[in-house]
């Protein structure tokens, strides 16, 4: 199984501060409510099901997570597993999508779990996938370059949405605890109430299986 190391399970609190901060306005899942279709739609790595749940009301959203530890805090439709390996019939799907979650495109090759979004998501059913866009505040805390690659997502025939959101947090400390622990002295001196964030969606509809 390839799974990605990500602090989630291990660190409930502080990822819960992540949740509640970054796009507070709900700019993403606004966006990805507009795009994705009315019926049974896919979450790869739906973390602990924040995405998800907000999604749900209107569709019936399979919430896909390879880390035990996260799964089970909201009642969603959950299955264990992972992208390069998706345990579901060809043309199951009418959508599918993925926020922040295996679907890297700088030091990480994610073309096998979009060769298995295509095998899942009926012919021409919506496929959608979230990011870092870089080029903000946050980003440029990093040591390295966390962005996305949008001429990768060309490449692949996708399209990229720019939303210009932010993380916004309760209180400085807050700022400085996550931001401290994404970048160190970086981030504990970039810290503040709000952190203008960029965020690429990268979208195009599934080639069928």
């Amino acid at each position: 199984m390839t799974v990605i190391p990500f602090y989630g399970a291990g660190d409930p609190a502080m990822f819960a501060i992540e949740r509640r901060a970054m796009d507070r306005a709900g700019l993403v899942p606004n966006a990805l409510d507009a795009l994705l279709p009315l019926g049974l739609v896919l979450d790869v790595g739906a973390g602990d099901g924040f995405t998800a749940e907000r999604l749900g009301p209107a569709r019936t959203i399979v919430a896909l997570e390879p880390s035990a530890g996260m799964i089970g805090e909201r009642s969603l439709r959950w299955v264990r597993g992972e992208a390069e390996h998706l345990p579901f019939r060809d043309a199951s799907f009418d959508g599918a999508y993925a926020t922040w979650a295996y679907f890297f495109s700088r030091d990480w090759d994610p073309t096998r779990g979009i060769a298995e979004l295509d095998r899942v998501v009926r012919a021409d059913g919506p496929l959608a996938i979230v990011d870092n866009l870089g080029g903000d505040a946050f980003a440029a805390m990093a040591a390295t370059d966390i962005s996305a690659d949008p001429a990768w997502w060309a490449a692949h025939g996708f399209e990229t949405h720019v939303i210009e959101t932010a993380f916004r947090f309760d209180d400085l400390d807050e700022a400085r605890r996550l931001l401290g622990f994404f970048f160190g002295e970086a981030g504990v001196r970039g810290a503040a109430i709000e952190v203008g964030y960029r965020v690429g969606l990268f979208t195009r509809m599934s080639l069928g299986a």
